[in-house]
């Protein structure tokens, strides 16, 4: 027996996948280490790519950075946890 997805494209799911893409990209960080873990660069997501965006030879120097250190982008995921209070 086959199940059968349907996806409709329309105004609402489109602004629903935009807004969790941006809402993604607001939550993460962009974290820059050493392997022994001390920290040089820290900074929001959408920041670094409006950097990479205006200084394109940014580009060139993560992935050099990428190599000596530990590049990482990190998103914290808030679990909403519902409680009865009984």
């Amino acid at each position: 027996m086959s199940t059968k997805t349907t996806f409709t494209m329309n105004s609402e799911t489109i602004s629903n996948g935009f807004q969790k893409f941006f809402s993604v990209i607001q939550e993460s960080k962009l974290k820059i280490s050493s392997k022994k873990g001390t920290e040089y660069i820290n900074l929001p997501l959408i920041f670094a790519l409006i950097i990479a965006i205006v200084f394109p030879l940014s580009l060139v120097a993560l992935v050099i950075c990428s190599l000596l250190l530990s590049v990482s982008i990190e998103r914290e995921i808030k679990d909403e946890v519902k409680r009865l209070d009984v």
